[in-house]
């Protein structure tokens, strides 16, 4: 039968409706695509079918993909995409999520923030290593992708990549690659039992994170939270930073805030900063980040969100409260201690529409307006799309 693909689900696979009005899944196509389909699956409410035929190209679809290997290797599966259809896609996908879930009427939401040059973005590479051969497996398998050719890495994590098949370490399983703006480059690789071992380069590089209104010196170990994506990491911030309206008398409350990134560069700011952060390493570096760059008021403790803000906290007062969890989003526990807190704002920093939206939701019932939102394309040709959003609490207005 002949489906036209409408749209990609979470898992890239293309969506489409068959005559009959079911949902057709069918891996291999694109939005725009009249694809000639055989149904290989059909539970009543959805259906599964594998591609025959594409009968008409979709119009967004590259007659060249940069990368030779992006149907394999399935990192990418917007890789046949435009890149403006690709930021068409991602926005479209963050609005209709708010109005579904977070069920608000015609949410405010900024153009997406796009990158110029949508390659080489990633300053972090991870390669599977099988045989003496590096690479990545694909989608639901264990079959490994030669990397060559890769378009999202940095040259220099595909030369270690490459050194890497010519002189392979034996039971080695992971190749990890860090580059930094400076130059600085990080290479390891890991056994089964998790052991590491340095490859290349240092196992502790230096880095800058940009902002519109603040740059901060970093350092970066093997087990640092970091973004992957400098130059959208600079935009990513300057969002939050515009969204937390700060003018140096408030209290900046940072949860799940990794090394302390995105506080560290609003503490110049605010009166003063408070970082929460689960994983003790992150916590060390945020702390060691803050001295590193002079920051005197800010400070970053080891710990569950909902249970250091409930009892070592308990009494402080934040005007503005960042959030940037995990893609589960916030625990229902956490959100209850934010709105105990009442702040005058809160900027929520997502990696999943839907959990953001669900959220926005749950905050809005506890006091909250969303105000507005900003996608931010962290991953080029990848489904993921980050999203900065601007929370006011009632009666609070935002300009």
């Amino acid at each position: 039968m002949l489906i036209r693909i409408t749209d990609i689900g979470d898992s890239g696979d293309g969506i489409g409706r068959s005559d009959e009005g079911f949902v057709v899944f069918v891996p291999g196509t694109l939005p725009g695509d009249l694809a000639e389909v055989e149904i290989t699956e059909n539970n009543g409410r959805f259906a599964r079918g594998s591609l025959v035929s594409i009968a008409e190209r979709s119009a967004d679809r590259l007659d060249e993909p940069r990368c030779p290997n992006w149907e394999k290797c399935g990192g990418c599966p917007l890789m046949g995409l435009k890149y403006e259809a690709q930021l068409a896609w991602k926005q479209r996908k963050v609005e209709e999520t708010l109005k579904r879930i977070a069920k608000l009427e015609d949410p405010v939401v900024r153009p997406i923030q796009g990158m110029d040059h949508p390659y080489y973005y990633r300053n972090k590479a991870e390669f599977a290593i099988e045989d003496g051969r590096v690479g990545y497996y694909a989608p639901k398998s264990h079959e490994l992708v030669d990397c060559a050719g890769c378009v999202i890495q940095l040259p220099q994590a595909m030369q270690a990549a490459f050194d890497f098949k010519i002189m392979p370490v034996k039971g080695a399983q992971r190749l990890i690659v860090r580059t930094a703006r400076t130059g600085e480059i990080m290479a390891y690789y890991t056994y089964r039992d998790g052991t590491a071992k340095l490859y290349k380069g240092s196992n502790l590089i230096h880095d800058w994170v940009v902002t519109d209104r603040m740059d901060i010196k970093v350092e970066v170990g093997p087990e640092a939270f970091y973004q992957v994506n400098p130059t959208q990491c600079s935009r990513l911030y300057s969002v939050a930073q515009e969204y937390a309206r700060l003018t140096g008398e408030e209290t900046v409350l940072d949860l799940y805030c990794g090394a302390g990134s995105i506080g560290l560069t609003m503490a110049h700011m605010a009166r003063r900063v408070i970082g929460v952060e689960s994983v003790k390493q992150a916590v060390l570096d945020a702390n060691r980040n803050a001295v590193i760059n002079g920051i005197v008021n800010a400070e970053f403790i080891h710990g569950k969100a909902e249970e250091v803000v409930a009892k070592r906290l308990q009494g402080v007062k934040a005007e503005v409260v960042v959030l940037d969890p995990p893609r589960a989003g916030c625990k229902p526990a956490l959100l209850d201690t934010v709105a105990e807190i009442s702040p005058e704002r809160i900027v929520y920093v997502s990696c999943n529409p839907a959990t953001l939206a669900r959220d926005i939701a749950y905050l809005k019932e506890k006091g909250y307006a969303f105000a507005e939102a900003t996608p931010v394309d962290m991953f080029p040709h990848t489904l993921h799309v980050e999203t900065v959003v601007l929370m006011s609490k009632v009666g609070v207005e935002y300009a």
